[in-house]
């Protein structure tokens, strides 16, 4: 997901030099990577949590019938990408104070 600048996280790795994991998505999946991204370039603020009624209100609109499996996998996924987000910003506040 792009920054406030456009820029994305792998492409911020690239020009300081540093790996990114290489992703693998299982075909059987890559529609819960999509649904997943476009529910999360959707939150009101900042980093806030996906709730259980983001989730089912989107699937509702769009006539999804998601399955329980993919609302888990959906949910892991916002634990993860929100902590992910934690260390950005607590990194970024640790920068800021050393300069």
């Amino acid at each position: 997901m792009a920054d406030e600048n456009g820029e994305t996280r792998r492409q911020r790795n690239e020009r300081f030099g540093a790996t990114s994991p290489e992703l693998h998505i299982p075909d059987a999946v890559t529609h819960v990577w999509d649904w997943f991204w476009l529910l999360s370039g959707r939150r009101h603020s900042g980093p806030e949590a996906l709730t259980f009624a983001d989730v089912g209100n989107w699937a509702r609109l769009l006539q999804l019938e998601l399955l329980p499996e993919e609302v888990s996998m959906l949910m892991a996924m916002d634990d993860q990408y929100l902590r992910a987000v934690r260390e950005d910003q607590k990194a970024a506040r640790e920068r800021a104070q050393q300069q």
